[in-house]
């Protein structure tokens, strides 16, 4: 097989950045809110579109909008553009506890998970859920989120492979199978379930805490509005209003940029391919 030409960085920017675009647009269409998140919402406040070295998007959506649109697409009334299509858990076409807006023509190169786990690029949309008040419980739900969330990527991971070295690979490679046994889709559905326990409609706090974040993620859902439409790469996209108490509780104080050394891009590579509908 011949080696596929990587597309660089700033085409894949521009791979993502159409993809929110449109995304924006399915959401208008069927009025489905959504938000900027995580390292998206940060580029778009401190540099007007991506981190200089990061390329891809993530967004979020309160629960009840993000099952709304699971609902959609499931019905075969989510309106989506040619070559595009948006993968869960719920028919089984994406082994997370989140969905994925991918594209057809551009195919994934990752480092560790296995080719059958999602090959094309797509732009994450993680459930925002409501949250129990009580520390105690709060972090008993934290636990469980880890501990499910490591045994998932661990089950849809190549053998062998661990971001923390040779050795946790090794010990991973003796559980891995049993992880598969049980199966990455039941996983995230397990997941899923821990997530989604508390009532959104009725909670005080919610956040998405599956995320590499964690418990930093949650905040009043009253502070998720207004929201407003941010600048990023030249198109307008949703995010908070009160972005400020979002980011400062995820990086701090995240208008200082990270030493040179940390500005290194995380994000998978992609190469074009030919799409037939």
């Amino acid at each position: 097989m011949d080696t596929p030409n990587l597309l660089s960085l700033q085409e894949m920017q521009m791979v993502y950045l159409e993809l929110l675009r449109e995304f924006d647009s399915v959401c208008q269409t069927h009025g489905l809110r959504y938000d900027l998140a995580g390292g998206s919402l940060l580029g778009a406040v401190r540099h007007g579109g991506f981190i200089p070295w990061d390329d891809d998007i993530d967004v979020c959506m309160p629960r009840p909008d993000y099952e709304r649109m699971l609902e959609l697409k499931l019905e075969g009334k989510l309106k989506l553009p040619k070559g595009r299509d948006l993968i869960c858990n719920r028919n089984q076409t994406f082994a997370r506890h989140f969905g994925r807006f991918i594209r057809y023509d551009v195919k994934r190169v990752a480092d560790m998970a296995e080719d059958t786990d999602c090959p094309y690029i797509g732009m994450d949309i993680f459930p925002v859920d409501g949250l129990p008040a009580g520390k105690l419980a709060f972090k008993w739900q934290c636990w469980r989120v880890r501990q499910l969330r490591r045994f998932l990527l661990t089950s849809v991971e190549k053998q062998g492979t661990s971001r923390r070295g040779a050795l946790a690979a090794k010990i991973k490679d003796l559980y891995r199978p049993i992880l598969r046994k049980i199966g990455p889709f039941r996983l995230s559905r397990m997941l899923d379930k821990v997530c989604s326990r508390t009532d959104y409609d009725k909670a005080e706090l919610v956040g998405a805490i599956t995320g590499m974040y964690g418990h930093k993620e949650r905040w009043r859902k009253a502070d998720m509005l207004p929201q407003t439409r941010l600048d990023f790469e030249g198109i307008q996209a949703w995010g908070f209003a009160n972005y400020d108490i979002y980011l400062t509780n995820l990086y701090g104080d995240y208008m200082k940029l990270p030493p040179e050394d940390k500005r290194v891009p995380h994000c998978d590579s992609g190469y074009r391919v030919p799409f037939e509908s």
